[in-house]
């Protein structure tokens, strides 16, 4: 019997957690929450979800626009680019468990840190009673927790195709369980062509589908922010959608990165 080595092992992981997650279905106390949160969205006004959708959009060309080299100073971008060359010497001299582990734990170092800032931002602004302007920030610290979760599995995000991935990534990460394979086969389209020429996709209309998703996940939430005091609530929200991208980006990029080590060794 063939012994594996630390990728295969790791990568047989991946799949059963993805397995995992394609199969999940809704607890019992989720769909009374999303029955709630149905109620709420049917009194929100259409003007309303448009404006949001336009919110995201909006966020989402500042930051890959002018906001990137902003996100690269808030996060030690060189530092992680050096630790993983380290890590990813290790993996191909000797591809054990904990070679690759030890490239896990550079994309969890600052996962706590950007989820405590997404908190702050959404409930301080909750409390105000602001709902949309919080966005951008929310918006900004996302993509610098993918940014970093990227340099931690020695990849790029400068790139139009690099950033496709980013987007592909926050809708698989919140697909319902209707969708969910359709929006998890974008993603793993995305890994087995690498962004090459022969992936097809519209740069623009990646961001509106995105924006799309971010809103109506959040939509309840931003709602609810726009009143004062109870918006704390709607703020809270923040962290929950932050860490639930942040976990499904970090399986995919893994997975991404050992099938790369395991083509290098056949």
């Amino acid at each position: 019997m063939k012994i594996k080595n630390g990728i295969e092992r790791e990568l047989g992981k991946i799949k059963r957690k993805e397995d995992r997650f394609l199969r999940e279905e809704p607890k019992k106390e989720n769909e009374k929450l999303e029955s709630v949160k149905g109620k709420i969205k049917e009194k929100i006004p259409p003007k309303l979800v448009d404006t949001l959708n336009k919110a995201f959009t909006k966020a989402f060309y500042l930051v890959f626009e002018k906001g990137t080299a902003v996100v690269e100073k808030t996060f030690r971008k060189e530092d992680l680019s050096l630790e993983f060359s380290v890590n990813d010497f290790r993996v191909q001299k000797s591809p054990t468990g904990q070679s690759v582990r030890k490239v896990d734990q550079l994309a969890k170092k600052s996962g706590l840190v950007n989820a405590c800032i997404t908190t702050a931002e959404g409930v301080g602004l909750g409390l105000l009673g602001v709902g949309l302007p919080d966005i951008p920030l929310f918006i900004g610290v996302l993509m610098k927790g993918l940014y970093e979760t990227a340099t931690s599995y020695g990849y790029s995000y400068e790139t139009e195709a690099e950033r496709v991935f980013l987007l592909r990534l926050i809708r698989g990460a919140l697909s319902s369980p209707e969708n969910r394979k359709e929006a998890d086969e974008e993603v793993e389209e995305w890994i087995r062509k690498n962004g090459k020429a022969s992936m097809s996709y519209v740069f623009s209309d990646e961001i509106e589908k995105t924006a799309a998703s971010l809103s109506m996940t959040m939509l309840t939430a931003k709602f609810i922010q726009g009143l004062p005091v109870v918006g704390a609530a709607g703020g809270l929200m923040n962290p929950v959608i932050y860490r639930k991208i942040q976990k499904y980006a970090a399986r995919k990029y893994k997975k991404r990165y050992l099938l790369e080590c395991q083509e290098k060794r056949v």
